[in-house]
This record gives structure tokens, C-alpha cells and sequence, in this order.
């Protein structure tokens, strides 16, 4: 089994509202303590979690080798009309749970945004389920601190913002 983490970024720090991002980091079950530890062994002690936009950038190039622990680097972006936060996330999100079903993966774990955005989110599976679209698809809201493999997702996110190579191109959503 393949379980995704998933982490978003809003390039421009908000301020640009015809874009938003979401990575996906699909890791095999079966290597996910060995890259829990590597997270763990890899996030500074000055930190709470591992975030991209945190580290020098020393740090976040040997962060990038933590990717290797992924079968696969999932990103959606959101590029198309001003639209709210919470739309450009529907959007991607839609899109990336069709990404995901496609390759298989069983589990989805997102990072909390409280209860009321997980609300949203849960919203939002409920109708892409009523639509035929994520049916076998698990998933998940946690806290970054209750599972290290969400910093994958977040240095994913980053290295996409920064343009580092090591990342795919896009999936574009408008």
C-alpha cells in the first residue's frame, strides 16, 4: 500500500489570489518509519517541524534528498481567475485525489487546518465521492507534530515555489 502526504502553498504569501499549490508525497507504507526517522534525524532542533521556509538554504538542500524517500512527487497548481483560498483549494484538491486514485494510492493524509477548514475538506470528499471520483480513497487530517512525513509534502511545496528541478512539473488547474 501507498499512503500520500499532502501539504499546500499559497505562492506570494497570500497576497496572490490565482494561485495555490498542493503537493502530494506518495511513500510506500512499508518504508514510512524508516522516513519518519530520516525527517526526524533531519529537522533542526530550533524547529517544532521541518518547514521549508524556515531553513537556510544549506538545510534545504539536503532536505531535498529527503524526496528520495517518495515513490512519487504529486504537485497540483492552481493558476486561473482570482478566486478565495478555499476555492483555489477545492480545485486542486479535486484534481489531486483524481491523481492519486489513479496511482493507486490508499490513504490520503492531509495536515490539519482546524476544525473548521477540515470541515471544508471533509465537505469537499463527501461530493467528489457523490461524483463517482475518490471512492476508494482513505484519508486523514493530522497534526504536522503527529506525523513527521507531512514535512515531505512541505518541502515539496517549497522546492516547487523556489524552482528546484528536483520536482515534477505541475498538473495546472484553472
Amino acid at each position: 500500500m501507498q499512503t500520500a502526504y499532502v501539504d499546500e502553498s499559497e505562492p506570494g504569501g497570500g497576497l496572490d489570489h490565482t494561485v495555490y499549490v498542493l503537493a502530494a508525497v506518495i511513500v510506500a507504507d512499508a518504508g514510512a518509519d524508516n522516513a519518519r526517522a530520516a525527517v526526524r534525524r533531519s529537522t533542526p532542533r530550533r524547529m517544532r517541524k521541518l518547514h521549508w521556509y524556515e531553513g537556510l538554504p544549506a538545510q534545504r538542500i539536503s532536505w531535498l534528498d529527503l524526496l528520495r524517500h517518495a515513490v512519487e512527487v504529486v504537485v497540483v497548481r492552481y493558476d486561473g481567475a482570482v478566486a478565495r483560498a478555499e476555492r483555489r483549494r477545492r480545485r486542486c484538491l479535486e484534481r489531486l485525489v483524481w491523481e492519486l486514485e489513479q496511482r493507486g494510492v490508499g490513504t490520503l493524509v492531509l495536515e490539519s487546518r482546524g476544525p473548521a477548514r477540515d470541515r471544508d475538506d471533509r465537505s469537499m470528499f463527501t461530493t467528489l465521492r457523490d461524483r463517482g471520483v475518490g471512492l476508494r480513497l482513505r484519508w486523514a487530517h493530522v497534526r504536522p507534530s503527529d506525523e513527521p512525513l507531512l514535512a515531505l509534502a512541505d518541502i515539496a511545496c517549497g522546492a516547487h515555489g523556489d524552482g528546484a528541478g528536483q520536482i515534477p512539473p505541475p498538473v495546472i488547474v484553472a
